[in-house]
C-alpha cells in the first residue's frame, strides 16, 4: 500500500492529501530516510512523522498492512507506537 494512503487509511494523518504534502516537505520517513508519497509500505516497517510546524513528532511500527478500508476502531491493530515527543529543536531537521 502507498505511504500517503496508509496514514489515512490508519487515521495517523487526517488526509490523504495532508499525508502526501507532508512527504513531499520531507517531514516523513521510512525505515530512517526520507520518504515520498508512492513509496511501497511493508510490515515491520517504522514510520516517522512531523507535524507541520515540526514541534512533535511520532513514531510507528507497522504490524501489517490493511487490505481496503478500516473502521477507525480497527485501525489500532494494524499498527505499534515507538515513541511520541515533542522535538527539541524544530528547526533543525534529523
Amino acid at each position: 500500500m502507498r505511504l500517503d494512503s496508509l496514514l489515512h487509511a490508519l487515521c495517523l494523518i487526517k488526509t490523504r492529501s495532508q499525508a502526501g504534502r507532508a512527504c513531499s516537505e520531507g517531514r516523513v520517513f521510512v525505515n530512517g530516510n526520507a520518504a515520498r508519497a508512492s513509496k511501497e509500505i511493508r510490515a515491520g516497517d517504522r514510520i516517522l512523522w512531523r507535524d507541520p510546524l515540526n514541534r512533535t513528532e511520532r513514531e510507528v511500527e507497522i504490524v501489517e498492512v490493511p487490505q481496503g478500508h478500516v473502521s477507525r476502531a480497527d485501525a489500532r491493530a494494524f499498527y505499534r507506537d515507538i515513541s511520541s515527543r515533542a522535538v527539541e529543536d524544530p528547526w533543525v531537521r534529523p
